[in-house]
């Protein structure tokens, strides 16, 4: 089989036969518990202040309120709601924005941004805005240029963007945000996975008053603490297959008569890709199980190199998500 380089590819829809499954594995919110492994190095925080969530001056920095950055992410203490910046023009078709419930996500739409999601989390309320949310040809919604804002007390206090991305770069900034079902079923804390269009990038975490921005830990646990799964977002295909192996993670190759479609990833070493899309980001799930019974799902996105240079990881399909079902759950879920 042969079939285009990895980089860059539109988004198209899942084939309707596989268009829950896959829908469910592509999800932002995580269906199982995971207990995140503490970052590497301690973030700086971010300490809510009270402000006007209208334009103002910015009182000086304290000492605990200078950026944090974290995988291309900012955070940083707002005093106003920040105005939408000068944008280039946004290739979009329609209007993917939504109708603002909030006071605070109201307040932002009067400083001229768009709302792509806001919900409650730890306290504060967390608004997703950009410049001109719409459909980008070939890959549905997107917000280029997104950001989160933070707001406590009505007042905005924080927010976290990727410096320089713009509305016209659909796939760039901030595009979602997700505590998880693990909120609910751990009864504690839980972090806010922050993610680009595609995987996720860093997480937030609110903690003795103050918001820290932190790096994705190395390894998420799940099934209350007993099943560990491997980072693998934005791994080339093989590389992120050892990492699972090296878990205590299984191939388990669904029951098929002919691989059909899929038999080139079949033909080039992995048995368990269960099925593809086969357009678009060229999105596959791959099956996985443990000695305990429990199943991981492994997306990916891109499609199988030419065999021109077989060894160079921009040739194979990438990891997008991991999610685990535990033992006895009725389907799997997508990991945050």
């Amino acid at each position: 089989m042969h079939m285009d380089a990895y980089p860059r590819q539109p988004f198209s829809p899942v084939p309707a036969a596989r268009a829950l499954a896959l829908g469910i594995a592509l999800s932002l919110a995580a269906a199982c518990a995971r207990d995140p492994a503490p970052a590497a190095a301690p973030p700086a925080p971010v300490a809510p202040a009270k402000a006007p969530a209208v334009a103002g001056p910015a009182p000086a920095a304290a000492p605990d309120a200078q950026p944090a950055d974290v995988a291309g992410l900012r955070l940083e203490r707002l005093s106003a709601l920040p105005a939408l910046p000068k944008q280039d023009n946004a290739e979009v078709a329609g209007d993917c924005s939504v109708e603002p419930k909030s006071a605070e996500a109201r307040a932002a739409v009067v400083r001229g941004w768009k709302v792509f999601a806001e919900r409650e989390w730890q306290g504060y309320r967390v608004v997703g805005v950009a410049g001109a949310p719409g459909v980008l040809a070939g890959m549905g919604c997107t917000a280029g240029g997104g950001r989160l804002l933070f707001f406590r007390d009505g007042q905005a206090v924080a927010q976290v963007f990727e410096p320089g991305a713009r509305a016209e770069d659909g796939d760039s900034g901030v595009q979602g945000f997700d505590d998880g079902e693990d909120a609910k079923l751990r009864g504690g804390d839980a972090a806010l996975g922050v993610f680009d269009w595609a995987v996720q990038r860093a997480r937030v975490r609110a903690e003795d008053g103050a918001l820290r921005l932190v790096a994705l830990p190395e390894t998420d646990r799940y099934c209350g603490g007993r099943v560990a799964v491997p980072r693998v977002e934005g791994v080339a295909l093989p590389q992120a297959r050892e990492r699972l192996l090296a878990h205590g993670w299984r191939a388990a190759p669904p029951p098929r008569e002919e691989p059909g479609f899929v038999g080139g990833l079949v033909e080039a070493g992995f048995p368990e890709v269960e099925d593809c899309a086969g357009t678009g980001q060229g999105f596959c799930s791959f099956a996985y199980r443990n000695d305990a019974g429990d199943r991981l799902t492994l997306i990916s996105a891109g499609e199988l190199s030419r065999p021109e240079k077989p060894g160079d990881e921009e040739y194979w399909p990438h990891a997008r998500h991991a999610g685990v079902a535990c033992a006895g759950a009725a389907a799997p879920a997508a990991g945050d």
